[in-house]
């Protein structure tokens, strides 16, 4: 799969992350129209002997093994946007793909019985957008390698 014109990939960086779970509720509320962290197309992941969280989501696979374990098709390839996305109309909520997926980043909606992922909101992921501490980033590959310069050195003036 082709990166979409604007080049743009979801980047997280777990260490930033705080946990507040701002990407979870407005992931809902944009997606289902309703806060329902159970319906998100993200889900924090709390480590209970470090405390850190950690955020799952789809990176958008260049090859994405989720559809390839679909056995109805149901998961596609937006060509002109450029991400992978659920065909809802005809999901059966089977549960293959989540297994198949090695970022955790398939969820199953119990109240709809389908299955759920992160399509970066058609381009305009609204969990980057409202992320507080930047652990999530919606940019270019340059863009990413050019936060995490500036990132190096702010720790670095911060230890001198």
């Amino acid at each position: 799969m082709e990166l979409s014109a604007s080049n743009k990939r979801l980047y997280i960086d777990a260490k930033r992350c705080t946990g507040c779970l701002c990407c979870v509720t407005f992931c809902s509320l944009r997606k289902e129209g309703m806060v329902a962290p159970s319906r998100a197309r993200i889900y924090v992941e709390l480590e209970p002997f470090t405390g850190n969280y950690t955020p799952h989501l789809c990176v958008q696979c260049k090859e994405a093994r989720c559809a390839t374990a679909c056995p109805i098709g149901a998961i596609r390839e937006e060509e002109s946007a450029g991400y992978w996305r659920i065909d809802y109309s005809c999901c059966i909520g089977c549960k293959v793909c989540i297994p198949a997926c090695p970022f955790g980043a398939m969820f199953y909606d119990p109240s709809e019985e389908r299955m759920i992922k992160c399509d970066t909101c058609g381009g305009e992921p609204i969990c980057a957008s409202i992320c507080p501490t930047g652990a999530l980033l919606w940019a270019t590959p340059q863009e990413r390698a050019e936060f995490r310069r500036q990132d190096r050195q702010d720790r670095w003036k911060k230890e001198t």
